[in-house]
């Protein structure tokens, strides 16, 4: 994949991706559990590329990582995770 394809790819995953880190925040809320909540979402967006039939999580995990951790790092700045 090329950077556009996978800018393409982010952004138009971006609001599911928001979703799911919510959701895994919520379940399993307060620090200190940071790898196991980033290994969830990573499992939930796995399950998700292999039931659509693009199982393309392994080229976009290491930039797919990096966007979870800014979105984190903001929404724990931000006091939307407290």
């Amino acid at each position: 994949m090329n950077f556009l394809e996978i800018l393409k790819l982010i952004t138009s995953i971006l609001p599911m991706v928001i979703a799911a880190i919510k959701a895994v925040e919520e379940a399993i809320p307060g620090s200190g559990a940071g790898e196991q909540k980033l290994a969830a979402v990573r499992e939930i967006l796995e399950a998700l590329a292999e039931f659509s039939g693009e199982n393309i999580m392994n080229e976009v995990w290491p930039v797919l990582k990096r966007v979870i951790d800014a979105i984190v790092k903001l929404f724990n700045s931000t006091g939307v995770f407290k």
